[in-house]
């Protein structure tokens, strides 16, 4: 791997992600409210923009990024209905950007992929949902999350995909970042619609944060060594 193929601005900007994602943690575990809000988009933010000067040729995973930070903006009053269905919406999208990503990476692939997401996306909501019946009480929210939930752990096989079509090396930190994803929203959801716990936000934010940073880091180390 050249690393003097990813722009100097991009390094700056994954650092002020690390930096200001400290920062951000550090107030979700002394549950300072405010500066927590303030601070929690410009994570993603930097990231963001750190991912768009690495590989701006590569719009499915800056784009992926992005979403996920208006998730986080809508989800700054996740306790609130619409604020929370914007908050899925935007990160459903994110999910789906990474997993064409992760497609177009894996590029040719046989029928038989596509045929095994087309069944996996009709199977799994229909397992899924008498489980989001019992943990979800609000009945127009549950089909959405058993959809996303889909999505969700589809974004994470596509990654172990990835890595076993050719691109462990760095696809591996793609599928722990998506694992990691998978356990921040589990808490969410837990913490959210079954029972409160103490520092909830540290807890969701460091799981998703990892998540970001590993997913982000393995698509543009994947995608500069082509």
């Amino acid at each position: 791997m050249d690393w003097n193929r990813i722009p100097i601005a991009s390094y700056v900007f994954f650092g002020l992600f690390l930096l200001t994602s400290v920062v951000h943690l550090v107030f979700c575990f002394f549950e300072m409210e405010l500066p927590r809000k303030i601070t929690k988009c410009f994570t993603t933010g930097f990231l963001s923009i750190a991912c768009i000067i690495a590989i701006p040729t590569e719009p499915l995973v800056y784009l992926g990024c992005a979403f996920s930070m208006l998730g986080d903006l809508f989800l700054l009053k996740k306790h609130k209905v619409w604020p929370f269905v914007g908050g899925m919406v935007s990160f459903l999208v994110a999910h789906i950007c990474y997993i064409a990503a992760f497609i177009a990476l894996c590029q040719p692939l046989h029928y038989g992929y596509y045929v095994f997401l087309a069944v996996y996306m009709v199977v799994f909501p229909a397992l899924f949902f008498q489980v989001a019946k019992r943990i979800v009480h609000q009945k127009k929210l549950i089909f959405g999350g058993t959809m996303y939930f889909a999505v969700l752990t589809m974004d994470l096989i596509w990654a172990i995909i990835a890595c076993c079509k050719g691109h462990l090396d760095y696809c591996l930190l793609c599928t722990f970042g998506a694992a990691s994803f998978l356990v921040s929203d589990i808490f969410l959801t837990k913490t959210m619609f079954q029972r409160d716990v103490k520092r909830r936000d540290f807890y969701i934010m460091a799981t998703y944060l990892l998540a970001q940073g590993l997913i982000i880091t393995g698509f543009t180390m994947t995608l500069l060594m082509r």
